[in-house]
C-alpha cells in the first residue's frame, strides 16, 4: 500500500469524524496523531515530549502542514514526503500565529484538536481511529517489532556479571539504535531489584545473578513492548515457578484478546489466570497492559475498559509475578495472536490455553 493510499483511508476516517461532531477541521498536535497521520513520519526533538514540532490541520476544504521556519523544511522532507498537504509557516517567536491561522481556515470555535483544554477536544476519538491499524502500519510493526526483538535480545546475550545497570541500558539502547528504532523506554533491574520494582528505572547497581532488560522502542511512530530475562549460574526452583505462572497468565491474555470482546472482559480473565496459577493477588502489583500502536499504551486493560477488541489491532501485554515479568507484542489477525517481536532464537515457555499452545519467554541461563 502506498503512503497516498495510506493516507486516504486515514483522511476518510477524519472526515467522518468532522461530520459527527459538526466540525469545519481538526488540528493534530501529538506526536502521535503526526506519525499516524503522516503514514509513520516522526515530528519530535525531545524524545520525552508528546508534542510534535509541526501540526497537520484537516479542513473539509483542505489540509495543511503547520511548522514554524525552524522546523518546516525538514517535515517537508523527511516526515510528510509528497502528502497532500499545503506548507503554512511562521515565525519561531510568534507562535500565536498558528491558532490565528487555523481559526481563519476554519472559523474561530469551528474545530477540533487533540490538545488538552481545546474547546473540542478530540484526543480519545483519534486513538480510537489509530489503533485500527492498516495494512500497511501493520507490515511496518512487523518489521520494527523483529528487529526490536533480536536487539533486545542480543543486548540481553551481551550482559555478564558486574555490569552495572546503567551500562546495561547503554548496550540495550545501542542496539535499539542500530536497528533502526528509538529506546523510548528502557528499564533494568539486577538480582533484588527486579523483585523491588515494577519500573526499575536503571541504576549503579551491578549485576550478580539474573538482569532483567525491558524497552518500548520507537519507529515509524510505532511503539514496541518487550522484556527479557538473563540468570547466570543456574536459577532458583522458586524462580522456575513464578516464570512459568507468569508466562501461562501472559498466554491467557493473548487467548483472551479476540475480536468482538471487550477490554474489560479480557482483563477478568487475566485476573482468573493469576488466581488459577497460585499468585492471586499480583495483578495489584502493576498494570497488565494493553492496546498499543502510536503510544506505549494506546488503551490500557481495566475491569471497566469498554473497547471493543477488532482485528488488526496490537497489543503489549506484560503481565508480571514477583521476580519476573512476561512480555511481547502481537497483533490480532484472522489467524490469531501473532507476536511481532519473537525472534525463534530466545528459550521460550509453551503454554497451552484451550487446545491453542502459545510460546512465551523464558529466562536465559548462562
Amino acid at each position: 500500500m502506498s503512503h497516498h493510499a495510506e493516507w486516504s483511508i486515514k483522511r476518510a476516517r477524519i472526515a467522518t469524524l468532522l461530520d459527527h461532531h459538526n466540525l469545519q477541521g481538526v488540528l493534530l498536535t501529538r506526536c502521535a496523531n503526526i506519525s499516524w497521520m503522516s503514514c509513520g513520519g516522526q515530528a519530535h526533538v525531545g524524545l520525552n515530549s508528546e508534542s510534535a514540532v509541526a501540526n497537520i490541520l484537516c479542513t473539509r476544504t483542505g489540509d495543511y502542514l503547520i511548522a514554524n521556519k525552524i522546523e518546516m523544511p525538514r517535515m517537508r522532507a523527511e516526515v510528510v514526503g509528497d502528502l497532500p498537504l499545503e506548507p503554512h509557516e511562521f515565525n519561531w517567536f510568534e507562535p500565536a500565529s498558528r491558532d490565528a491561522l487555523v481559526d481563519h481556515l476554519c472559523g474561530a470555535g469551528r474545530w477540533g484538536s487533540d490538545i488538552a483544554g481545546a474547546s473540542h477536544n478530540l484526543a480519545n476519538q483519534l486513538t480510537a481511529l489509530r489503533v485500527d491499524l492498516t495494512d500497511a502500519e501493520q507490515q511496518r510493526f512487523r518489521e520494527h517489532g523483529f528487529a526490536t526483538g533480536h536487539a533486545l535480545e542480543n543486548a540481553a546475550r551481551m550482559v555478564r556479571p558486574g555490569m552495572t545497570e546503567m551500562e546495561i541500558a547503554g548496550v540495550l539502547s545501542a542496539h535499539v539504535y542500530a536497528a533502526g528504532a528509538t529506546p523510548v523506554v528502557a528499564l533494568i533491574a539486577a538480582d533484588d531489584r527486579i523483585q523491588r520494582y515494577r519500573h526499575p528505572a536503571p541504576t549503579n547497581q551491578r549485576v550478580e545473578h539474573t538482569a532483567m532488560l525491558v524497552v518500548c522502542a520507537r519507529r515509524y511512530g510505532l511503539i514496541v513492548s518487550a522484556t527479557r530475562l538473563v540468570a547466570f549460574g543456574g536459577i532458583s526452583d522458586d524462580l522456575i515457578r513464578r516464570t512459568e505462572a507468569c508466562a501461562a497468565v501472559d498466554a491467557h491474555a493473548w487467548h483472551a484478546s479476540q475480536p468482538g470482546r471487550t477490554l474489560g472482559a479480557a482483563f477478568d480473565d487475566i485476573v482468573a489466570a493469576y488466581a488459577t496459577h497460585g499468585y492471586a493477588d499480583e495483578w495489584h502489583l502493576h498494570h497488565q497492559g494493553g492496546i498499543t500502536a502510536y503510544e506505549n499504551r494506546e488503551v490500557q486493560a481495566r475491569r471497566d475498559s469498554t473497547h471493543v477488541i477488532q482485528l488488526g489491532q496490537a497489543f503489549a501485554w506484560n503481565p508480571s509475578i514477583t521476580g519476573t515479568k512476561s512480555e511481547d507484542t502481537m497483533i490480532l489477525t484472522s489467524h490469531g495472536a501473532e507476536s511481532i517481536t519473537t525472534t525463534g532464537t530466545w528459550p521460550m515457555i509453551d503454554v497451552p490455553v484451550h487446545g491453542i499452545t502459545y510460546q512465551r519467554p523464558g529466562i536465559l541461563v548462562r
